[in-house]
């Protein structure tokens, strides 16, 4: 594919992909509209605390764009932070396009167009999905265990069974072994790629521990970014960090697994209404108004992150190639 058809390729997927986005601000900004008429005594706007959780939402974005970065570095990718990061907020946008595969496709597709190789992009981003979906459902457990333990009659051997489930995930021959059935379940399972993930033994397990600690704390930055949110638009009690860390954490994952729908659509909503009128003092109509704007937070924090990422790196066109080195 020539030069000319990988950038037509890529602007043809933000394209795409912004056009789903504005479709979900429309619907979901409508929803809250509808329920923002039953529960008009509810809100209250506080323009600081909605900034501050919008600043939140996109440092947090920049910072795990950092990360996969840093590990496409580790795998022997010799891209630049500007570039990494643009690739991977840009590809971001591609969890809204229906089907599953676009975030990664995007993320390859971004790295080609750049003369770079497109299996060290999908491999370290099967990796780094791995480790998000393991990283939040630890943060979920470490915040809301006890309530999931009572659920279960009291008993603490489902966390405990789970938090060492997700310990041995992280261990390298089983990311290997999971991020080897990724590809060949999304059909990238050539040479090319294979040979990346071969080329992960000798990083040893310390990669993926230091990915796991790093997004654990991600998670927490959402549950302050999702503090800030609540005491932005409501004067009601909005429960702790620690709480809503649990809840947006296990919402995303909930939304992430469900497959048949763009950016875990309605599931994601579902899962953090029922979260929030479970562990907080907010009633269920006010929670769903909540999971409606915390989509909405999101989407406005990864289109921020974006078009700073996009400034950092000086233009979608440019980057360094292998030609330039």
């Amino acid at each position: 594919m020539t030069d000319r058809w990988k950038r037509f390729a890529l602007a043809a997927f933000l394209l795409a992909a912004l056009v789903f986005i504005l479709l979900v601000l429309q619907g979901q900004w409508s929803a809250f509209a509808e329920l923002g008429g039953s529960t008009s005594g509810t809100w209250s706007a506080r323009p600081g605390w909605l900034l501050a959780a919008l600043g939140l939402g996109t440092v947090n974005l920049l910072g795990m764009a950092a990360l996969w970065t840093w590990l496409a570095r580790r795998l022997g990718e010799d891209v630049r932070y500007p570039e990494g990061v643009a690739a991977w907020v840009g590809s971001n946008l591609g969890r809204y396009i229906p089907g599953k595969v676009w975030q990664l496709a995007g993320l390859a597709a971004f790295m080609r167009s750049t003369g770079r190789s497109g299996s060290v992009a999908l491999v370290s981003a099967l990796v780094f999905q791995i480790v998000v979906l393991v990283s939040g459902i630890a943060a979920a457990l470490l915040t809301l265990g006890n309530r999931i333990g009572d659920a279960f009659g009291g008993s603490i051997l489902l966390p405990i069974g789970l938090a060492v489930g997700l310990a041995l995930t992280l261990h390298p021959t089983v990311l290997r072994r999971a991020t080897a059935a990724l590809a060949k379940l999304l059909r990238e399972d050539g040479p090319a790629v294979s040979s990346v993930i071969e080329r992960e033994r000798p990083t040893g397990g310390a990669y993926s521990w230091t990915l796991g600690v790093a997004l654990l704390l991600a998670w927490w930055v959402y549950g302050a970014g999702l503090w800030f949110l609540i005491a932005g638009v409501s004067e009601a009690p909005v429960g702790d960090i620690r709480t809503l860390t649990g809840v947006f954490a296990a919402s995303y994952v909930a939304g992430y697994l469900a497959i048949v729908t763009p950016g875990g659509l309605i599931v994601r909503e579902g899962a953090m209404t029922l979260l929030l009128t479970i562990a907080t003092p907010l009633p269920a109509a006010a929670a769903m108004g909540i999971a409606v704007l915390a989509r909405l937070w999101t989407i406005v924090s990864e289109l921020a992150a974006f078009g700073i990422a996009v400034l950092l790196r000086g233009g979608l066109g440019k980057g360094k190639t292998p030609d330039d080195a």
